[in-house]
């Protein structure tokens, strides 16, 4: 299975609340380098493009581990969603996500090299794995919010997406994760207590900053099947939003 990967963002991974932020304010902060690879997993064998690494150091922050790691005779940092990892032992991974001159606000310092990938593995064997970021199961644990004036339900999204296909949507809701930096944008999550299709949480990416637990009202485009690459993957997704009163 391929997977497209696009290496430039301001941190990753989606899967565990990050609170770096990948804002700089110096031109060589802002320089960052693009790159897409092609990586492919097998169930048999290790992929063409399987990388594998021995951890030297760790430190865990905002959400992640960052890994610094030697790969034959290469040195680099790596990030993924914090997890027990032991250092000098060996791990593989396809891909990632490669941002230069990032800075991470939680720990302070900026990495002139830093690889997020979705997670790391002990075989070298690859596992076949669904794209797409894996939908929120359950029941909400939001009290019912009240729809905002002129706006919509969560439920009404998932239930008729293509009805707001492009469209400029209002969504009121409780932030329940909040992934800061990643690709240049901040990914939150909200939800209002409703339910459609099964889906309750809707991601929104923004520039503007939210905080777990406040109740937000939101304006933003609707836009359906989006792929960031590196297993990010949204059926539906709210791009752009702003806070409004």
């Amino acid at each position: 299975m391929k997977k497209i990967i696009a290496l430039s963002l301001t941190t990753l991974c989606l899967l565990a609340s990050c609170k770096d932020s990948g804002k700089t304010k110096s031109k060589e902060e802002k320089k960052t380098s693009e790159k897409i690879i092609q990586t492919t997993n097998s169930e048999n064998q290790p992929a063409e493009n399987t990388h594998k690494i021995v951890v030297k150091e760790k430190i865990s922050s905002g959400g992640y581990v960052y890994l610094n790691v030697s790969e034959k005779d290469e040195t680099y940092w790596m990030a993924i969603p914090d997890r027990n990892i032991e250092i000098g032992s060996t791990y593989y991974y396809e891909g990632g996500m490669e941002m230069k001159n990032f800075q991470s606000k939680t720990l302070n310092r900026i990495f002139e090299r830093v690889i997020f990938s979705e997670g790391i593995r002990e075989h070298s064997n690859g596992v076949k794995q669904d794209k797409k970021t894996p939908i929120q199961k359950g029941k909400t644990k939001v009290v019912n919010i009240e729809k905002a004036p002129n706006g919509i339900r969560i439920a009404d999204l998932f239930e008729n997406p293509q009805a707001y296909l492009n469209k400029e949507v209002i969504v009121k809701g409780e932030v329940v994760k909040v992934n800061n930096g990643i690709m240049q944008v901040n990914f939150v999550h909200l939800q209002d207590g409703t339910t459609g299709n099964g889906q309750y949480d809707i991601t929104i990416t923004t520039n503007e900053e939210f905080k777990l637990g406040e109740i937000v009202t939101i304006k933003g485009s609707v836009i359906l099947n989006k792929d960031f690459g590196a297993g990010y993957v949204y059926d539906v997704l709210i791009e752009k939003a702003v806070k409004i009163l």
